[in-house]
């Protein structure tokens, strides 16, 4: 009798290893399954997880070697749900095996770039006009703005880079795509580039990313020997550049500095990359989130993008999910949500008591908990000083210091910080230290921090020191009484 049973698992890196010491254990002992892959599924927090003759279930050594057993131990198991609702770069990550090219073309994958083929490029920027897409980055640019300018600018030659850097604190997203559905920033790719009719391509990764650079660079060597990239030009290639991992390589002109050879220094704007970019060309830079999605406006059209979110805020968003939560992970959500309908359905409730919540990553804004039903949109968290950025989101539990975690943030800008201007290689160091000192009871607030934070947001060169204040700003205002306090202990 063949006691041999299936086992489809996550395999992307909070999962992969694990599984794989497990299973090249078991092998050991004689117990073997008929393997496959999938993508990621949202259960980062439960760790590692798989489909278990289809049932999808936490797992461990002696989980497994049990139901090998006696496989009616899955009864007795409650099943994870994936829910496929309001998900379209995760979708198919239950079916899709991220080494495998033939996987992701069996779910859709490649038929938004041939669509786009049939398409004039002028008709394709409109789409994904309609589609009300904007940069997922963080700066949330309208996309087809970007597109346009450089379709636009007059140059024999021009150049595309997919940014993921994601250099920052708490943000996994872009690798967890990279990891899960690299084939969809490929195909992003191969539809931008075809529009602005680019040279090349370039994806900056961060170079700690090793999971998610080996499937990059399979994904595009499997749809290069399929003969995909000559739809753009003969020469057309796509080539990976690793970050130095510093979180200022993630700027745009900054990446385009070390795509060059240069120190991660950002560059002077005007002029934009979009006309003076990549040596010299019209460079189109975008997200790889953003780059994924162009493949499902261009076949299901801008208007049924822009059917999903809400206002100025469309289509879905992927997000980095941490804190105080029982699920700790990585999802995708519809813009519209409520802030706490994702806590409670995608991080499945809080562990306890909690204070408040980091929207944004570490340039993101600190609010209290009162917010906590604040919708999940662009406007609606701008509105409370904050971002939705490049996706973090940090539950903050009840217990935590405010001035701690600020002066937590504000150190990691400093230690960040290029240095190239003064503003903010000074202004990141003098909030450090004055956050400080009224953590050790030394000194209070300077009369003048609100000058500080103003010089230091209006005055530096890039998005890095422009940002670095706000979570400062935000928690002021938020938890007045945390800064109180230290000061009046101080009297």
């Amino acid at each position: 009798m063949n006691k041999k049973l299936k086992l489809k698992y996550c395999s992307a890196s909070n999962c992969y290893y694990k599984i794989k010491n497990i299973l090249n254990e078991l092998k050991q002992e004689g117990i073997e399954f008929e393997e496959t892959k999938c993508g990621c599924l949202g259960y980062c927090g439960f760790a590692p997880v798989a489909f278990v003759n289809n049932k999808l279930i936490p797992i461990n050594k002696k989980i497994l070697k049990d139901i090998y057993n006696n496989p009616d131990l899955l009864n007795n198991i409650q099943s994870l749900d994936f829910n496929k609702n309001g998900k379209i770069l995760m979708k198919n990550n239950d079916e899709l095996d991220p080494d495998d090219l033939d996987s992701y073309i069996k779910v859709g994958g490649l038929k938004g770039f041939e669509k786009s083929l049939n398409i004039n490029e002028d008709d394709l920027i409109k789409e994904i006009e309609v589609s009300g897409l904007r940069g997922r980055g963080g700066a949330a640019f309208p996309t087809y703005k970007k597109i346009q300018a450089v379709k636009s600018s007059e140059s024999d030659t021009k150049y595309l880079v997919a940014n993921l850097e994601e250099g920052e604190v708490g943000s996994y997203n872009n690798h967890i795509l990279a990891e899960s559905n690299p084939f969809s920033i490929i195909e992003g790719i191969l539809i931008a580039s075809y529009i602005i009719k680019a040279k090349k391509a370039y994806i900056f990764v961060n170079h700690k990313g090793k999971l998610a650079i080996q499937r990059l660079t399979n994904a595009i060597n499997s749809i290069r020997n399929k003969g995909i990239f000559s739809y753009i030009s003969k020469e057309f290639d796509i080539e990976i550049r690793r970050s130095p991992s510093s979180y200022i390589a993630g700027e745009e002109s900054a990446m385009l500095e070390v795509i060059e050879g240069k120190k991660a220094f950002p560059r002077n704007k005007p002029p934009y990359p979009v006309n003076i970019g990549l040596f010299k060309k019209p460079t189109l830079i975008n997200n790889v989130e953003t780059l994924a999605t162009l493949p499902y406006i261009v076949y299901y059209g801008g208007k049924e993008y822009s059917s999903i979110g809400i206002n100025n805020s469309k289509g879905t968003k992927m997000i980095s999910l941490t804190g105080f939560i029982n699920n700790p992970c990585v999802n995708e959500v519809p813009f519209g949500v409520k802030i706490s309908e994702i806590i409670e359905k995608i991080g499945f409730g809080t562990k306890g008591e909690i204070k408040g919540l980091l929207i944004g990553g570490p340039s993101g804004g600190i609010v209290a908990k009162d917010y906590i039903n604040t919708l999940y949109d662009y406007d609606e968290v701008y509105k409370l000083g904050a971002m939705v950025g490049s996706g973090a989101l940090y539950v903050i539990p009840f217990n935590q210091n405010i001035v701690e975690l600020v002066m937590y943030l504000m150190k990691f800008f400093a230690d960040e910080s290029c240095g190239q201007c003064i503003p903010c290689r000074v202004g990141t160091v003098k909030l450090t230290n004055i956050l400080s000192d009224l953590l050790n009871n030394s000194k209070p607030l300077p009369e003048n921090l609100n000058e500080i934070n103003e010089f230091i947001m209006k005055v530096s060169l890039c998005g890095l020191g422009q940002a670095a204040p706000i979570p400062l700003v935000t928690a002021m205002k938020y938890f007045p009484d945390e800064f109180k306090i230290k000061t009046e202990l101080n009297t």
